[in-house]
């Protein structure tokens, strides 16, 4: 019996190919972008899920409070913490402490000079904490004594060409370390990307202070392993308590906050992050725009089958007369929408292999395109093609086998209102789903823009930016080597300024420092803000073409010692309602021992450290000259030339270092790559959706044609010009569209606003963004109809009287 469905569902197919081709495509399409949504999302919510232990660590952050208002909240903590959660509280049972070394890194071995990222001093526990395969070496051996490192797999390779590599020497920063350990590679979904850890005895080595276990310095990401069944409730209000009556002395204005490590990527959004977090609402917006996607791919299925109830109203007749019950049409039905479903699968995935890098690219997502070793994407494709084929083919099989067959076979059949009014409502939903996400994309790029085009302050154009293992160095030597690398740059006529800074606009913000600073000599009830300070030198501001609201700058060659520079935002949060009532204030920021605090000489115009879409930082600098960046001002007028004389220069001072560079203004749009792939997915769906939904219409529109194809005829006859029939046909179509707009509008307005209010400076939501792409929608669906009406239209009208 099944085979006798199949070979009639195949037949039925094979003389109506039109309709296959239209309902194939749509389905192939609609599964294969539902595919690599899905793809995308697995992926986003799968981080930290190959942790053995997932389910059971937490990370500890630290909340700052400016009385009972919060500041900011720091993903780090204080040394003491985790070594005393273990000791007192037996919901812990270990811990792991993490610093990163910020920027680059110089790495030498004995054949070559590399520069490396992702590298951390760590408790030897991390092996327990996390899971890190050990490849070479022992675990209870790994990381125990000061100036041993672990290097990654792929680490390794790059320096030995081999992964056994345990006892080689490395230098890290001009000292020794004996690899003690080779673990395998970290997979990409994890917030923690380290690719070599230092034992962290090392750190209490070179920084005494860290072995007295202060609660001063913030530096150590904390992770606890807890007991499982730890409730984080619970754990948070210890966490509260304890530094409510343990630590009031020396955390007045803070406190402690857990999470769990798998919430981290997608709902953590804290300062001093290890890397950009994820994004939960992009993701919740692809989980609705795949759920839209494939709807409409359904919906498409649904109408066209429908429409087509007039046309095969006989043969259910005939079925009906000759002994067929309905229980074997609707199987029979059934089975037509499984086979079309199946074929629409293999399209879908010929689709999603050929186009699967694309989508990758666009997405920027280290996604795994192989799907043959996968079973849970085949368990799920087989259960969207099931859903699918009970979805799309229920309806249109009992709507076609509840077809009365005297009444069909009488001719007395006709369309009924109700299925009409479907037809025209799942056409509605389909183009106010297309309508919300065109203008949801075009909201989209025009804020994006709108964020380029703001005035940063600052001038970063054709600034290069040149950074390396040696440019955080101290001492007197180095004084001198760093000031003849700037002499010598400043002797080419296209380099217009140097500069060293500690940090950079547009670079990782954990390069910054941060601290409570306060006026001094203000009343006790004034509370100090979080400030975030930096080192820069005197050349610092006029480089970078930044701009003093009052006061002055730096003086070259000047004491410049207990002297800050703030900017307007910094002052107004000190309680400075003018900027020049801030000069002459004293700050508590203290840069010689004894010192009662740091003299304000100038105050900074408000400039964009990050992007526009951020609020403006309260920030504090101070002049010290060495620093991890120089910074060059170049003229436009020979690039390479300009760039070839610098390396030059670099490699004359520093022979031993890596020479590496980067363009501050290309450096500083990387804060848009996130919003831009969001909005690139986006677009790509957005154009998916609205070619499966007129791919509808035009399916649709045609068996609306050649229902009315003798109409047609006679309106030719009695005189009706082509321009008069195709609004005729075009008017009932539009209708629908102008409805499905009117829906759309209030829900895209609602949507657009709750997005646009997560920006600290936003576009307004004018008329013509939501006009556009109403009067496109109108346009390509006034189009899609006409190309089958106009055909109709123009045809000989005899043709048309004939037509059975």
């Amino acid at each position: 019996m099944l085979k006798n469905y199949l070979l009639i569902a195949y037949r039925s197919l094979s003389n109506n190919r039109i309709f296959s081709y239209i309902n194939i495509l749509g389905l192939a399409i609609g599964m294969a972008a539902f595919l690599f949504i899905v793809q995308y999302i697995r992926y986003e919510k799968s981080y930290e899920d190959f942790h053995e232990n997932a389910d059971n660590i937490l990370r500890i952050a630290t909340e700052f409070y400016n009385g009972s208002e919060h500041v900011m909240t720091d993903c780090e903590t204080y040394p003491p913490l985790g070594p005393y959660l273990k000791a007192n509280w037996p919901e812990v049972t270990e811990y792991v402490r993490m610093d990163a070394l910020d920027g680059l890194t110089g790495i030498k071995t004995p054949s070559k000079n590399f520069l490396e990222s992702g590298l951390y001093y760590v408790d030897a526990s991390i092996f327990d904490v996390f899971t890190v395969k050990i490849l070479h070496g022992e675990k209870r051996n790994a990381l125990q004594a000061p100036f041993e490192v672990a290097l990654s797999e792929s680490i390794a390779k790059k320096y030995y060409g081999k992964t056994n590599v345990v006892d080689e020497i490395i230098e890290i920063g001009e000292r020794p370390y004996r690899v003690s350990a080779v673990f395998a590679d970290i997979p990409q979904n994890t917030h923690l990307k380290f690719s070599i850890l230092i034992s962290r005895g090392t750190l209490k080595t070179m920084e005494p202070w860290y072995a007295q276990q202060s609660w001063y310095n913030n530096n150590d990401y904390t992770y606890v392993l807890t007991v499982p069944g730890t409730d984080l409730a619970a754990f948070n209000k210890k966490l509260a308590n304890f530094v409510a009556t343990d630590l009031k002395e020396e955390l007045s204005q803070e406190n402690f906050v857990a999470e769990h490590i798998k919430d981290i990527h997608l709902y953590s959004d804290k300062m001093f992050e290890p890397e950009p977090t994820g994004n939960a609402k992009a993701v919740y917006y692809f989980t609705i725009i795949a759920i839209f996607v494939i709807a409409i791919a359904w919906v498409n299925y649904i109408n066209l089958s429908t429409a087509r109830a007039v046309e095969r109203a006989r043969e259910v007749g005939i079925r009906k007369v000759m002994g067929s019950v309905k229980r074997q049409l609707i199987f029979q039905f059934m089975a037509e929408a499984a086979l079309m479903n199946i074929l629409a699968g293999a399209v879908a995935l010929a689709l999603f292999q050929l186009m699967f890098p694309l989508f990758r690219d666009l997405s920027g997502q280290p996604l795994s395109g192989s799907i043959i070793g996968d079973p849970y994407f085949w368990e799920f494709f087989a259960g969207l093609v099931a859903t699918g084929s009970l979805l799309s083919g229920l309806y249109p099989a009992f709507v076609l086998a509840s077809f009365k067959p005297v009444a069909v076979l009488k001719g007395k059949f006709r369309s009924s209102s109700h299925g009409q009014w479907l037809r025209k409502g799942l056409v509605v939903f389909q183009f106010s789903a297309t309508v919300v996400l065109i203008i949801g994309m075009l909201t989209f790029y025009l804020q994006l823009n709108f964020l380029r085009q703001q005035d940063l302050g600052m001038d970063i154009d054709q600034t290069l930016v040149l950074t390396g293992p040696k440019l955080n160095i101290t001492d007197s030597v180095f004084h001198v080597t760093s000031q003849t690398l700037k002499n010598e740059l400043l002797s080419h006529s296209d380099i217009l300024g140097v500069s060293r800074s500690e940090s950079l606009p547009g670079v990782d913000i954990q390069e910054l420092s941060t601290s409570n600073i306060s006026r001094v000599g203000a009343s006790d009830n004034k509370k100090g803000y979080l400030h975030y300070f930096m080192a820069i030198d005197e050349d610092f501001i006029p480089t970078l073409n930044m701009t003093i609201a009052a006061g002055r700058n730096f003086k070259a060659g000047g004491d410049n010692s207990e002297q800050v520079i703030i900017n307007e935002e910094a002052a107004r949060l000190l309680g400075f309602y003018d900027a020049s009532d801030a000069l002459g204030n004293k700050i508590s920021f203290i840069t010689k021992k004894g010192s009662d605090g740091s003299e304000i000489i100038g105050v900074l115009k408000d400039f964009h450290f990050r992007s526009p879409k951020d609020p403006h930082l309260p920030m504090v600098f101070y002049c010290r000259e060495p620093g991890n960046y120089f910074a060059l001002r170049m003229s436009t007028n020979d690039v390479p030339q300009t760039l070839a004389f610098v390396k030059q220069s670099w490699d004359k001072v520093y022979p031993d270092a890596v020479f590496n560079y980067f363009f501050l203004e290309e450096q500083y749009d990387q804060q848009y790559r996130a919003d831009q792939q969001f909005g690139g997915v986006i677009t790509a769906f957005s154009i998916l959706i609205l070619f499966i939904a007129c791919l509808g219409l035009f399916g649709l529109s045609s068996y609306t044609i050649v229902q009315r194809t003798k109409e047609i005829g006679i309106r030719k006859v009695l005189g009706a010009s082509v321009v008069q029939v195709v609004r005729l046909l075009s008017k009932d179509f539009l209708k629908v569209v102008l409805q499905a707009s009117l829906v759309a509008l209030p829900l895209a307005y609602f949507t657009m606003d709750k997005w646009l209010s997560n920006y600290a400076m936003r576009i307004e939501l004018g008329f013509w963004i939501f006009a556009i792409p109403v009067a496109l929608i109108f346009m390509i669906a006034l189009l899609t109809v006409s190309i089958q009406t106009i055909k109709t239209a123009l045809s000989n009208p005899t043709e048309a009287l004939r037509y059975e």
